[in-house]
């Protein structure tokens, strides 16, 4: 059953990928190399590695990388992330870093619709808080060409913990200069809801990588199945936003798997991994 609910924030909080832009073939296909290198359960490591830091998985699934070269292997990890999306734009396999359902449509309302004493205050309505470092998000986001980057933009670089610590979401209100308790956190990922909720925010979980399930059970306020079922307009005194958002409410205790949607791409991007060799 859906509901429409709506829900005043002064600002939110997005995770990056599954959340606003979609890299999933390339991360896979990046995985696909280190597995064969290091030897890794490829369907193991894919199927728990979403939402967490690169260094965080690859201490995690790779423990035999000596403690000086973790660092070089995280820079390699997601630079390859890149390279292959440019590969696989060039050659048109799909494949390439795009904009999730929703994501552009969204941004729009909260960049276009500011009022400018919204922008006197400072509050932009949004920021990215995002497990990737730096040096990949923001080229990855600007690939998507899903918005301007946002003025705020917290990388896995300026925190000392990865999700789910709440420390991440905890330093993006800090910098936007909001109470974590008036955001709203944006999450694919069970890692990234457990993180908003442990910071004290309101949590709305996208179905685009996990099922419904996985994010009820991590407590997520509400549940959609993308940023399709969200609209945001400006209050008048530009102090936060107004989100009209179409919940799911399971009956029964009963929650939705992951979406259609979500089903499709991952049997695209598995198709698009495939055509893939010789990666470095």
């Amino acid at each position: 059953m859906v509901k429409q609910v709506e829900i005043e924030v002064d600002t939110i909080l997005f995770d990056m990928d599954g959340t606003l832009i979609d890299s999933t073939p390339a991360v896979n296909a990046t995985w696909a190399s280190f597995a064969h290198q290091y030897n890794l359960d490829l369907s193991f490591v894919m199927q728990t590695c979403h939402g967490y830091r690169t260094v965080e998985n690859l201490k995690r699934f790779i423990p035999s990388i000596p403690d000086e070269q973790i660092a070089a292997e995280v820079e390699r990890f997601e630079s390859n992330i890149l390279v292959v999306a440019k590969q696989n734009a060039q050659r048109g396999i799909g494949g390439s870093i795009v904009a999730m359902p929703g994501a552009k449509e969204l941004l729009s309302q909260i960049n276009i619709g500011r009022p400018q004493v919204a922008n006197a205050k400072g509050n932009h309505g949004w920021a990215i808080v995002t497990s990737a470092t730096k040096a990949y998000a923001q080229q990855g986001f600007v690939s998507a060409g899903v918005s301007e980057q946002p003025k705020v933009f917290i990388t896995s670089d300026l925190c000392t913990k990865g999700k789910p610590d709440p420390q991440p979401y905890l330093l993006g209100a800090e910098k936007t200069n909001q109470d974590i308790t008036r955001c709203l956190v944006v999450e694919d990922a069970p890692p990234g809801v457990r993180a908003g909720k442990l910071a004290g925010a309101k949590t709305l979980a996208l179905r685009t990588t996990h099922s419904g399930e996985k994010m009820q059970q991590e407590g997520a306020d509400y549940i959609v199945e993308d940023l399709r079922s969200v609209k945001a307009q400006w209050k008048q005194d530009g102090s936060g936003l107004i989100l009209t958002i179409q919940v799911e409410e399971p009956e029964k205790g009963e929650a939705k798997g992951i979406s259609s949607l979500a089903i499709q791409l991952q049997k695209d991007n598995q198709m698009h991994v495939t055509k893939v060799n010789g990666i470095a």
